[in-house]
């Protein structure tokens, strides 16, 4: 019966979870650009999360190439799932439309840096809950954008920087010579950059030598400021190779700033798992000027995925983080008295049964009907079980 009645609660918070209204999840903005001198499209795209937490600042990935509606379509979408599923840092996406990408994207090209810096950053700063951290997202000649624009002195537009299968494209190289020239200098980024390639096709032959070229360079001037992953993906030629890059970029890029499941992994083989996130924390905001701490949602997310691998030792010390920045948590306090039960720690289940059941009374506004009735019938069932 305990066994049904908590499925039954799991899948009433997923079903929670599944539900937003659809309307509001994209929007395409007009601007009148005087950059370009003439109209252009912003499309942005806001991920369930967004709907359901009224509260809380979102970091913003802009995506190029965003009229080609099919590889807008794969962006927003693994991206929207991701977010969803705690597997990055919490983000929206802004689809980034133009007109004549070939010399929009073009090394030699400022027109598509001034729009965006002056024209579209405005636009989304003023109309969505932002945090300040930005990423710059492009494939093939978008990569070019990708990489001109942090081997530039408009590298601080972005946090991060992700170039599928990039095409450098010019003859001249001048990419590369700029990496070369400001990498010799020791010149301090505090950027993420991620550059991925396939091996199928003559496309990814020539692209893999642009970030060969780049991961050349960083082996020989290191610099501890940039957060460098290439990528290598294999049996993959150029248009395969968006989907995994676009996901694996992002995770990538979210793990440098944000202590994910992997990373609590890492730290759980190590001993204290407290110490090591803070020392996590702070390291990576001083080098590279932000981080994303985990939210009491993730952190009970986490600490349940533990539990369930009946890592109870782990799963306890996850649990009082999260307390500590939320303590009157319904669904987290929950969590803990099932792991008390659990670990056969009966005294301590049933102080923290009764705390939750008051919780939830006092809090019984926030909760849907059955979600309340289902919860309430477990916990009583479970505090009978105690005497």
């Amino acid at each position: 019966m305990r066994f049904f009645k908590a499925i039954t609660i799991l899948t009433i918070l997923l079903c929670i979870s599944a539900t937003v209204a659809q309307d509001k999840s994209e929007i395409e903005h007009t601007i009148d650009s005087k950059v370009f001198g003439k109209k252009r499209s912003v499309k942005v795209f806001l991920p369930n999360r967004y709907n359901r937490d009224s509260i809380s600042n979102y970091a913003v990935t802009y995506v190029l190439d965003a009229q080609h509606q099919i590889f807008w379509d794969a962006a927003k979408g693994n991206i929207g799932y991701m977010v969803d599923n705690y597997s990055v840092i919490p983000m929206i996406v802004v689809g980034v439309v133009s007109d004549n990408r070939g010399s929009e994207f073009d090394p030699s090209a400022t027109k598509l840096q001034e729009h965006l810096k002056n024209e579209i950053f405005p636009l989304i700063e003023k109309n969505y809950r932002t945090d300040g951290f930005k990423t710059i997202l492009g494939h093939s000649w978008g990569g070019a954008f990708v990489g001109n624009t942090i081997f530039s002195d408009k590298r601080d537009m972005f946090d991060a920087y992700i170039g599928i299968s990039p095409s450098f494209g010019n003859k001249d190289n001048v990419i590369v010579k700029h990496a070369d020239s400001l990498l010799k200098n020791n010149t301090k980024f505090g950027k993420y950059l991620y550059f991925s390639h396939g091996d199928v096709g003559r496309r990814e032959i020539e692209f893999a030598s642009y970030v060969n070229s780049i991961d050349s360079l960083l082996k020989k001037y290191p610099n501890k400021t940039i957060a460098w992953q290439p990528r290598p993906i294999e049996r993959v030629g150029h248009w395969q190779i968006v989907g995994p890059s676009i996901c694996d970029g992002l995770i990538s890029m979210s793990r440098n700033y944000f202590a994910d499941q992997k990373v609590f992994e890492d730290f759980a083989s190590n001993g204290d798992l407290k110490t090591q996130l803070d020392q996590f924390n702070k390291n990576q905001k001083e080098v590279f000027g932000y981080i994303h701490e985990a939210s009491v949602g993730y952190l009970n997310f986490v600490g349940n995925d533990f539990k369930s691998q009946d890592k109870y030792d782990i799963a306890i010390q996850i649990y009082q983080m999260a307390l500590v920045k939320k303590p009157n948590d319904v669904r987290l306090n929950l969590s803990v008295s099932d792991l008390y039960d659990k670990m056969d720690k009966k005294d301590l289940a049933k102080e923290s049964f009764l705390k939750s059941k008051k919780l939830l009374e006092a809090q019984k506004s926030d909760f849907s009907e059955n979600y309340y009735k289902n919860t309430s019938e477990w916990i009583d069932e479970m505090l009978a079980s105690y005497k």
